[in-house]
Formats: structure tokens, C-alpha cells, sequence
């Protein structure tokens, strides 16, 4: 995968139209997509080219195009029109990313179409029991590869696969979407993808009423998932410096004190382990709570720098983005704690956040379960602000199980503030 002989005459070109300095990635993507229970997918093959340019002053410009001629022209004139910044340069030469970091599918090129179908027929078979009807499925395989070059004599290559699947299905009048993600076939293709949903399906199918009295809540690790995926893009530091519902509350108590949550784009075998992000930055581990209080941002070289700290690695298409967030798990399972509980909702998954305001609501699916038996399902709507709700975290289990890039455990609250819908 050695492109040396293509990147170098781009930054070459910078150099010699005046540029002080310059980063290119390369990105070569290659994609198979298919719906149904079937094959019949179609693959395709991509570039995108993304170049990044400083001129006097610090005035930069970036161009993204699906190869690279006129790029260098481009770049130059984005510059030329920018404004100058104090902040504005390539990123430092860090130590690169040590250790298999297990995001390249050695199997990749064997997978043939029978191992795929057997796939897709299993979820549908799974999904087609017990009267669950499947409305959507879509399989989707990607590999890139990904090369970096900057002025300051730093390079990078890696390669990396992903793969996923998603399904929608119903079951009366209740409609479901479920996805599962990993960088390896194996993983997709032996996890319970059509089960999971069908019991999803059957344990909300039965029609209950809301009680009367407040009931603690359970967040099972997919619903768990969900949250924190929702909330975490409020983390970038550029969206708390414009304004979002972390600003003003970096080092002050935001939720409970059991809540411990880390991001880590290092994560062996991660579904968004990366071994550099788009700025040829290699990753670190960035605590985002700390014993319930934020305590680290996502930042980009020039965020970093206004703040003295090293970039983290996340930016990624134009913006800072989480990669794989892991809440830390309890001491206590899930089964032990639920047998003390006995009468609470089972939440399917909260609304998302808003992460300007802070603000969740929406309609969410409960489980209505008493004397330790789910006697039925009721939909119910939930408006409360992100720090409520995580003040409201009574315990987390022992149960940490991984669904696509987050790393969950069962969590439970202390009664929310539902209506009927």
C-alpha cells in the first residue's frame, strides 16, 4: 500500500506555490452493499483526496476532491482567501500508535458469497418466527485504506475493515430497528443478530398501562449504548466553545458519581479504533466523566493549542467525533440487582439528546415489570435535561457488553418524570 510516489509530488506542488506547509490524506474505499435476505449487492470502489494548506499568516485552506488533479490549486486559492490565525498550522509529530490495534480482517478477501447468505438467511429466519414480520435488512461491508503525508516528514498508512448490519421488523404494531457493527466478519456473522430483535419485539409487543407510582428505571447495555452514543458528540471542543449543553459545567458535577465514561480510539479490534485520525494525529484515551464530572474535550491541533494540551485524534470528516466510548461496569450483576428491585420499567431506548440545550424528549418504549415478571409494554413520554438524568443513576451492573463502539452495562435510575402518551 506504499503511494509514496503519489502523495509526494502533491506536497511538492504546495511547496512550490509558496505553501509554508501542508497535510494529505489519501483515502481508498472499497464497499459492498446488499438488501435482503439474498446476495445481490453491488461493489463499488472510491477516493477521496483531502488536502490541507498553510500560507503566511496562518491562513489556511482545505480542499476535499475524488482525486487529485487541480487540488493543489485549489487549496492555495482557499488560503489565499482566509483569514489569518495565530493557531492555524500542521500537527506536531507525535509518536505513533504502538501495538495490533485489530481493524483489518485478515479473512476479508476469502469471505465468499455462500458465507454472506448464510448470514442474511439466519437473521431472516430468526426475525420470521413468532409472527415478527421483517420490513428492511442491509448488509454492508467497507474496507479502507487510508495514507497521510505532511510537510513536517511524517507518514502514515493503515487499513481497516467494518462491517454491519441493520434490520428493521415488526410485530403488530410495534416497529423496531436493530444494528450490530464489528471489524470482523466472524463477529457478525455468530452474534444472536435476529434474536435480539425478535425478543426486543415480543417483550413490547403485549399492551400494559403506565402505574401509578414512580418506579425506578433499567437500561439494558443496548439502550445504555444509545445514551452515552448520544450524548458524546457534545464532548468536542469546538461545540463546547460555541455553546452546548456542556458549557460552563467542564469540572462541576454533571451526573452521579458512579458514572465513569472514557473514550478510546486505541481500543483493540474498536469499531472506530483508528491508528491516526485526518490530521495525522495518533489517538489517546480521553476521560469524558470522571466520577460524574466532565473532565477531558475532544480537540484538533488547533483547539489543543489554545489550550497547551496534545490533540486527542478524533477529527475526523471536517469535525472532532467520539470514537469508542466504554462506561465502566459495577461489581454487582444484573441478575442480583434486578431480584432486589423487583417492580420497575425497562426502558428500549431513550430519545436522543439535544446537545445544544441539553434537552431529551420523546416518546420511549417501557416494559412494565412486576414482582420480577414483565407483565406488558406501554409507550411513554419522557422530557428531562441530560443532567437530571444521569443525576438520577442509581447503580450499574457488572454486565458490560459491547454493541458497535460502545462498551455498556445495565443502568439504573431512580424514577423518571414519564406522561401517558
Amino acid at each position: 500500500m506504499d503511494d509514496r510516489a503519489e502523495l509526494l509530488p502533491v506536497l511538492e506542488g504546495c511547496r512550490a506555490r509558496g505553501a509554508r506547509a501542508a497535510e494529505l490524506l489519501r483515502q481508498r474505499f472499497d464497499r459492498f452493499e446488499t438488501s435482503g435476505a439474498r446476495v445481490r449487492g453491488a461493489r463499488t470502489a472510491s477516493e477521496r483526496w483531502t488536502l490541507r494548506v498553510w500560507l503566511e499568516g496562518g491562513r489556511a485552506g482545505v480542499v476535499a476532491a475524488p482525486s487529485r488533479g487541480g487540488l493543489v490549486a485549489a487549496a492555495i486559492a482557499a488560503a489565499e482567501a482566509a483569514p489569518p490565525s495565530s493557531l492555524a498550522g500542521p500537527a506536531d509529530k507525535l509518536p505513533p500508535t504502538s501495538g495490533p490495534l485489530g481493524i483489518d480482517d485478515r479473512r476479508h478477501e476469502a469471505i465468499e458469497e455462500g458465507d454472506r447468505n448464510e448470514l442474511l438467511t439466519l437473521a431472516e429466519r430468526a426475525l420470521n418466527l413468532g409472527g415478527a414480520q421483517l420490513r428492511r435488512l442491509r448488509y454492508v461491508e467497507l474496507r479502507e485504506r487510508r495514507s497521510w503525508m505532511s510537510s513536517r516528514d511524517v507518514e502514515q498508512r493503515s487499513a481497516a475493515t467494518t462491517y454491519s448490519l441493520h434490520a428493521t421488523a415488526a410485530l403488530g404494531d410495534v416497529e423496531l430497528t436493530h444494528r450490530i457493527g464489528s471489524r470482523h466478519f466472524s463477529d457478525v456473522a455468530s452474534l444472536p443478530f435476529g434474536t435480539e430483535l425478535r425478543r426486543r419485539l415480543d417483550g413490547l409487543s403485549r399492551k400494559a398501562s403506565l402505574p401509578g407510582a414512580p418506579l425506578p428505571v433499567v437500561l439494558d447495555p443496548r439502550g445504555m449504548a444509545s445514551l452515552v452514543r448520544s450524548i458524546a458528540p457534545a464532548f468536542a471542543a469546538q461545540s463546547v466553545a460555541t455553546g452546548n449543553f456542556l458549557s460552563g459545567r467542564l469540572n462541576r458535577p454533571l451526573a452521579s458519581p458512579i458514572l465513569h465514561l472514557t473514550d478510546d480510539a486505541g481500543l483493540a479490534s474498536g469499531l472506530h479504533t483508528r491508528a491516526f485520525d485526518d490530521r495525522g494525529v495518533p489517538p489517546i484515551t480521553v476521560t469524558l466523566l470522571k466520577e460524574g464530572v466532565p473532565a477531558g474535550l475532544f480537540h484538533d491541533p488547533e483547539s489543543a493549542r489554545a489550550h497547551g494540551l496534545r490533540p486527542t485524534g478524533h477529527y475526523l470528516d471536517g469535525d472532532l467525533r467520539p470514537s469508542n466510548l466504554v462506561v465502566r461496569p459495577g461489581s454487582r450483576t444484573r441478575n442480583v440487582i434486578l431480584t432486589e428491585l423487583k417492580d420497575h420499567l425497562a426502558a428500549d431506548e431513550l430519545p436522543p439528546v439535544d446537545l445544544a440545550t441539553g434537552r431529551m424528549h420523546g416518546p420511549v418504549r417501557l416494559g412494565v415489570v412486576s414482582g420480577g415478571q414483565r407483565v406488558g409494554a406501554v409507550t411513554a413520554v419522557l422530557d428531562v435535561d441530560v443532567p437530571t438524568l444521569l443525576a438520577r443513576i442509581t447503580e450499574v451492573a457488572s454486565d458490560q457488553e459491547r454493541t458497535e463502539e460502545v462498551d455498556a452495562p445495565t443502568t439504573i435510575f431512580d424514577p423518571l418524570p414519564w406522561r401517558a402518551e
